[in-house]
């Protein structure tokens, strides 16, 4: 009796969170979970494979529509709790797992949420791995690419902080002094690897169109 009053609250929830009327945009999405969010918690997803599928389900569309609502911050953790539920559903094999939608999804969401906070490193992992795992989507090689002119535009900026900050202190050092020629040298290589940053921004710009 108490199990099917307990499903029944389940059903409940899920036909509100999942209704058309009530669930129009991702950030619908987010008000209506958040609505239900200690219900949803005390939902024990171990009990049965169908309560385990319910409660993945519903904690991957959450994470996804904060990432489509551009809550980066708040999807990151819940994007990775999602994918640990569908990594670890022994219903799942790795060959099986990578024809998922959701969890192709999961880890786009999870990289452009990286990428939108400006953690580089961690979304060049994702979407290395959505190329590996999807060949055919040129989408991701172009995330991938336009990842890595990122850090190439933030080392090339620091490199011209450097070539001004060189020749203002070289300025100030007398004709004579070897710290002058130390600027001059650090100044140079500073300019050079500048100009080479911009060769290969400008020639991967021309192949990719990133």
């Amino acid at each position: 009796m108490l199990y099917a009053i307990y499903m029944s609250s389940i059903k409940q929830i899920l036909d509100e969170i999942y209704s058309k009327e009530n669930t129009k945009s991702p950030r619908d999405f987010v008000d209506n979970f958040e609505k239900h969010y200690h219900s949803i918690e005390a939902i024990d997803h171990n009990e049965t494979m169908d309560m385990n599928d319910t409660y993945s389900q519903l904690i991957a569309d959450y994470g996804i529509a904060l990432a489509e609502t551009q809550s980066y911050k708040k999807a990151i953790p819940v994007l990775d709790k999602a994918l640990n539920l569908f990594q670890n559903n022994k219903k799942f094999s790795p060959e099986s797992l990578r024809n998922l939608e959701f969890y192709q999804a999961l880890l786009f969401s999870r990289g452009k949420s990286y990428f939108n906070l400006d953690n580089f490193e961690l979304a060049k992992l994702d979407f290395e791995l959505l190329t590996e795992l999807y060949p055919d989507n040129s989408i991701y090689a172009k995330w991938t690419s336009a990842i890595k002119n990122k850090n190439l535009n933030r080392t090339r900026n620091i490199l011209w902080y450097c070539v001004a900050g060189f020749a203002i202190v070289e300025s100030f050092l007398g004709k004579e002094s070897y710290l002058k020629d130390i600027a001059l040298a650090l100044g140079a290589i500073s300019l050079l690897s500048t100009i080479s940053i911009e060769v290969i921004l400008y020639y991967r710009r021309n192949k990719n169109g990133a």
